[in-house]
């Protein structure tokens, strides 16, 4: 797997927005990737054997050539993914609704921007969910312990969007400037989402979790309703490999401030996750709680700890104790 960044710029400001160190902090010389850079970017693709071209922001759909890149994307893979907060230019949104729903997948991700979504907001997600259709599936990052999706189902049901729901779980940038779930808040998640989980499943909706949760934070029954429920669930966190407007790699952008590698003319995407493995396995050894090193799931090799950027923090914070033997 491999994003490409192709826009620094966006419409909205989320509190819990992981780039806002990346792209908050100063202005971008670039703002928006070059399409020679993007060419290189689908050669990079290629030699990696990845068919799914992932375009993130930023907003990707404010790109002023975001219909050609379309168009250079599908010339060379099979499908393209585009991560979006629906508030898109006309011409963006008729590009993608002219795509086979085949060649095309779009998570459009509905949270709210500040304290309230806009009436205007979010009746330009759902005008665009209707009609891009099954094209799009609907996106909700988990940022505070009262989360409630509810009204997620009442728009798939109203909009003829694709009847999936992708949950992610907001992790800190380095700064810890975002808002974000902390590791003692992940139980108070996991007893909000289960039952939500259920109702979408009676519903004929299917939930995925992206990466960040952890099996320890659902007890048993939680995580057998979890599997009867069909959920797509995983615990997961490899090397994602965001590549930047400025020839960066970054092991996934939360960790855009502490490590990167370039992103040179004949590197493939197994090479550079081999290299981030290498950089992040000592951290990767600990874990985001520190049961993790006796946990029964670690042991099984079930779980990799949870995110790297909580641990690397959590390091951060706690002074080195060594004992010396008397």
């Amino acid at each position: 797997m491999a994003n490409l960044i192709i826009s620094g710029v966006c419409n909205q400001k989320c509190a819990y927005c992981f780039t806002a160190d990346r792209f908050g902090a100063v202005a971008l010389p670039t703002p928006f990737l070059s399409l020679d850079s993007f060419q290189h970017r689908l050669d990079f693709l290629a030699r990696s054997n990845l068919d799914d071209v992932r375009l993130l922001g930023g907003e990707p759909t404010l790109h002023p050539h975001f219909e050609a890149l379309i168009a250079r994307a599908l010339g060379s893979a099979k499908r393209v993914t585009v991560f979006t907060n629906g508030l898109m230019p006309p011409a963006a949104l008729a590009c993608l609704e002219a795509l086979p729903p085949g060649k095309c997948h779009v998570i459009v991700n509905v949270n709210a921007p500040a304290a309230a979504v806009t009436d205007g907001v979010s009746s330009r997600q759902k005008e665009v969910l209707g009609r891009l259709g099954v094209r799009a599936g609907l996106g909700f990052n988990i940022h505070r312990t009262d989360f409630c999706p509810d009204l997620l189902l009442q728009w798939i049901a109203e909009t003829g969007c694709q009847p999936s729901i992708r949950f992610g779980m907001a992790q800190p940038s380095l700064s810890g400037a975002n808002q974000h779930i902390q590791p003692g808040q992940y139980r108070a998640v996991a007893a909000r989402l289960v039952p939500f989980v259920n109702k979408a499943a009676g519903a004929g909706v299917h939930v995925s979790l992206d990466c960040g949760f952890v099996p320890c934070m659902f007890s048993s029954a939680q995580l057998a309703d979890l599997a009867a429920a069909g959920a797509d669930y995983g615990w997961h966190c490899s090397p994602v490999l965001d590549v930047d407007l400025d020839d960066r790699v970054f092991h996934c952008f939360p960790l855009a401030a502490w490590a990167a590698l370039p992103f040179t003319p004949a590197v493939d995407a197994t090479t550079l996750h081999s290299r981030f493995e290498e950089h992040t396995r000592a951290y990767r050894r600990a874990g985001v709680f520190r049961e993790c090193s006796t946990c029964n799931y670690r042991a099984a090799g079930e779980c990799p700890g949870g995110c790297l950027s909580v641990t690397i923090r959590r390091f951060r914070h706690t002074p080195l104790r060594i004992e010396v033997p008397a």
